[in-house]
């Protein structure tokens, strides 16, 4: 439940914990409805109403579709604190479809990051076709976020597009892709990967305090 992944976050010293379920057209992942997720929305004013110290933001993580539209329209992903974009599905595309399917997602002004940029799972599914480096020039010119995911499965984006992400000056979120509260304690293996492409503290958004997420986010 949110209260049960809010304790769980502050167990760990954490200051703020955004929740990002899948959007409709990841039903099989549990996608929200438009309804559920603006039901979500008010349990989590209502938790942050009463909670001191700690912050839950309202996110999604939405499905970048096959010709790189968005799975909600803008009026919803408006009203987010964050949107994470990833593709879910139809990973058959060429490398020139793949990549011109992601930088379209990007371009979109409610966009905040980049989900699992290559949509791999170690030792399971190879990475689908995509020009990772037009991608992150693409996140560079349009000031998006690039995730590093850090579920064991993942550890996507790869540690050594890392460095490259640095510096074309584009920041990376390291995100636990939690399903549980244990799974909060995956972000470790994000922060590994971090280390070893050469990011630092500066280099990563959620590595920040509370005051400059929000600033960074455009929210009070």
């Amino acid at each position: 439940t949110l209260p049960q992944m809010a304790r769980a976050a502050r167990d760990l010293g954490w200051e703020y914990l955004g929740i990002a379920d899948h959007s409709t057209a990841a039903a099989y992942a549990g996608g929200l409805s438009a309804e559920k997720l603006k039901e979500q929305w008010r349990e989590i004013d209502a938790l942050n109403a009463r909670t001191q110290g700690f912050r839950l933001l309202k996110g999604t993580e939405c499905d970048i579709l096959p010709d790189g539209a968005l799975d909600w329209p803008d009026a919803i992903l408006a009203q987010c604190d964050y949107v994470v974009a990833s593709v879910h599905s139809n990973f058959r595309l060429s490398e020139a479809e793949m990549t011109r399917r992601i930088i379209k997602a990007l371009r979109n002004r409610h966009v905040t990051m980049l989900g699992h940029p290559t949509g791999r799972l170690l030792l399971a599914r190879e990475p689908y076709p995509v020009d990772m480096l037009n991608v992150i020039q693409a996140a560079a010119d349009y000031g998006k976020v690039i995730e590093i995911n850090a579920h064991p499965s993942r550890l996507d984006l790869d540690w050594r597009l890392c460095r490259h992400a640095r510096d074309k000056g584009v920041l990376i979120a390291i995100n636990p892709d939690a399903h549980t509260m244990d799974g909060l304690k995956d972000v470790r293996f994000g922060v590994g990967i971090a280390r070893k492409g050469w990011l630092e503290r500066v280099h990563v958004l959620n590595a920040q305090r509370l005051p400059s997420v929000l600033e960074y986010l455009q929210i009070s």
